[in-house]
């Protein structure tokens, strides 16, 4: 019997979809160029039931995330808790793992090896940062360092003088060990990234960085959306469904193959026009987030860093609520600047000093 989908890639997008399509009773091949999963970072998972639902299945869950600390430049401007909790961290390699076990004992053909696409029906690309040109991807690299800090904590450091972001993650539900990592526009070099953490530890934690395990991997910060092309759908960070402003991947990769998992299912694998169609209306209120995210990064890359500083420091703590829950959409967004004079004054600031710098460039 002939093979329904293709898929090139198993992570957490790719993995998630040959399982739930397997569930479904199509025929899946997939494939992916290593056999275990390794990435720099990534594991928060925001909770919504299907992430939540795949978390639990995959026995994955490490603890659950109540208390945020939002920093600027190294110096805190909002710590709060929610309840219930909007974030869990989850052993990744062993969500990934897991869905690629589960798939297969479904039927689901697992092919370790390049992407080959053949004759199927369908084709799914889901190949993470690795499906683009690495050209513009930004360089991430994370430590697991033993450390004080709290199992329900997490610090995002919005580091604009270093044009990047540091963050800390609890590995473990009583804070013993972290996930300590950073990612810098034009730093590719892990000798460097790793120098910055020493000394971004020493002064969070107070406590020398005593590394168990690094590593690094690319992520792509500014690639276009894009859900179908050359022949073949895209799910997850292949499809540029990644939130630009905090780096969020796991959220839209699950969703995304969730939802082309159902669009295929209700269409069937001989009408691409009709998957697509569903497939876009179903996550419609993600890409409007992907597409707000890109318009915020845009206007803090783009200004100096004086502006950006500031108008980052000035988001009031709902919208930081709001951005750990995901839920910073357009018409959020809108009414936002609409009822906070400040605010708007600054985003018109930043927006003036961005067009500024790319006039200069292209005039230069």
């Amino acid at each position: 019997m002939g093979v329904d989908v293709s898929i090139g890639g198993l992570g957490v997008a790719g993995a998630t979809l040959a399982y739930l399509l397997a569930s479904k009773g199509f025929k899946v091949r997939a494939y992916d160029v290593a056999k275990g999963y390794h990435k720099a970072c990534g594991d928060a998972v925001t909770v919504r039931p299907q992430t939540l639902e795949i978390a639990r299945q995959t026995g994955s869950i490490v603890t659950a995330i109540r208390r945020f600390v939002i920093a600027v430049n190294g110096n805190v401007v909002h710590d709060f808790e929610l309840s219930p909790p909007p974030w869990i961290i989850v052993d990744k390699a062993r969500m990934v793992s897991r869905l690629r076990e589960m798939a297969s004992e479904l039927g689901a053909e697992i092919i370790h090896g390049s992407w080959v696409r053949g004759r199927e029906p369908i084709w799914v690309d889901a190949r993470g940062p690795y499906s683009r040109s690495a050209k513009n991807a930004i360089f991430l690299y994370r430590v697991y360092t033993t450390s004080r800090w709290s199992g329900d904590t997490v610090m995002l450091d919005f580091n604009v003088e270093e044009r990047g972001v540091y963050w800390i993650f609890p590995v473990d539900t009583d804070g013993r060990m972290v996930n300590i990592g950073a990612g810098f526009e034009g730093v590719n070099s892990a000798v460097e990234v790793e120098r910055r953490l020493e000394k971004y530890h020493k002064r969070v934690v107070g406590e020398p960085l005593e590394t168990i395990d690094r590593r690094g991997a690319l992520m792509q910060l500014f690639n276009d959306v894009t859900l179908y092309k050359d022949g073949s759908f895209r799910v997850g960070e292949a499809a540029g469904l990644l939130l630009r402003t905090g780096g969020e991947g796991n959220r839209p990769a699950i969703l995304s193959a969730a939802a082309l998992a159902r669009s295929l299912s209700d269409a069937g694998v001989e009408d691409s026009t009709r998957i697509s169609s569903l497939y876009r209306r179903r996550i419609l209120g993600l890409v409007d987030e992907v597409l707000v995210s890109r318009i915020l990064l845009a206007l803090v890359r783009g200004s100096s860093i004086r502006v950006a500083s500031d108008l980052l420091a000035s988001l009031p703590r709902e919208f930081w609520i709001r951005f750990v829950r995901a839920e910073v959409k357009s018409h959020y967004l809108a009414r936002l600047l609409i009822s906070n004079y400040g605010l708007g004054v600054g985003v018109v600031r930043a927006l003036l000093s961005y067009l500024s710098s790319r006039g200069h460039r292209l005039g230069s």
